[in-house]
């Protein structure tokens, strides 16, 4: 995946990112998806949310150990789910369905950060 000039934090540092640990646990307030690389190096990200763009569903993933206090990094991949429940992340490879996934991805934080507000 190439780089994208965005006005969030999104980056894709290792665009290989493509496997579910299987038979982990996810913690029901976490959601934590443990993926692996091309070298098998793991990493651990956060669950955010599902957005569906032309009849596909995209991933949208934060590390996991990310701060709160630090500017939310967010990374988008395509998801797949098979009928027996195992899931699959791959790239975003088409720029204008990343765009179309990152101005969904928006308009539904920005829709969180409305209900925030109007609950406090």
């Amino acid at each position: 995946m190439s780089d994208h000039d965005h006005d969030h934090d999104h980056e894709n540092e290792d665009p290989e990112l493509d496997e579910v640990e299987d038979g982990e646990e996810e913690d029901d307030d976490d959601d934590i998806v443990i993926l692996s690389d091309a070298e098998g190096n793991e990493q651990e990200y956060q669950f955010l949310a599902i957005v569906e763009v032309e009849d596909e569903q995209y991933a949208l993933l934060t590390p996991a150990d990310a701060e709160e206090d630090e500017a939310t990094e967010i990374f988008i991949f395509r998801y797949e789910q098979d009928e027996d429940g195992g899931e699959s992340f791959s790239d975003v490879a088409d720029e204008e369905t990343f765009k179309k996934v990152q101005a969904q991805a928006e308009a539904l934080f920005a829709a969180d950060d409305d209900e925030d507000e109007d609950t406090v």
